[in-house]
């Protein structure tokens, strides 16, 4: 195999999905700020699938880096992050909003804190766990299946309140 430089990783596919992920996200903000709730559902999780693809495609190609994981992650904490922030100013609730900037403080945090702390004990990779982490966090971080369970909830919910504001709108009765 050849040896690749450090402009190659920029080129993986994982990345090149990465990208397509960012522009998705743009797509779906444009579609927020000029209330194109189709085109923000529809690009937001056309992100949110591509998500699955990219470490899909990392693994089964070898393609994984430390470019194309910290670029997942923060796709994937930005566009919580808009999504959120957006769904307290369209639902116009202090409460929800305070609930909204809690989840945002509470998602961004809690994956630098695992981050760094795998970092810190020599880890090569945020989700490898030790025998004696919590059973939560080892589940989380390395079943797939719970981790797709999880992620896909997670933002299914915040999208179905998205639709949810617009839906009588679109009703077909």
């Amino acid at each position: 195999m050849a040896q690749l430089s450090y402009h190659d990783v920029f080129w993986f596919v994982p990345n090149l999905i990465g990208y397509s992920r960012v522009v998705l996200a743009a797509m779906a903000v444009f579609g927020m700020y000029y209330e194109h709730p189709c085109l923000t559902f529809v690009s937001y999780a056309l992100s949110e699938l591509l998500d699955v693809a990219d470490g899909y495609y990392a693994r089964k190609l070898n393609q994984c880096s430390k470019f194309g994981e910290v670029l997942d992650m923060v796709t994937d904490r930005c566009t919580t992050t808009v999504l959120l922030t957006y769904l307290a100013q369209l639902y116009g609730s202090r409460v929800l909003a305070l609930i909204f900037c809690l989840i945002i403080s509470l998602d961004i945090s809690s994956h630098y804190m695992q981050m760094y702390s795998q970092l810190i004990t020599g880890k090569t990779n945020h989700k490898q766990m030790d025998q004696n982490a919590h059973w939560i966090l080892k589940a989380y971080y390395t079943d797939r299946k719970v981790l797709f369970a999880f992620c896909f909830g997670n933002e299914a919910f915040f999208l179905l309140l998205y639709l949810n504001k617009y839906l009588p709108y679109y009703a077909l009765y």
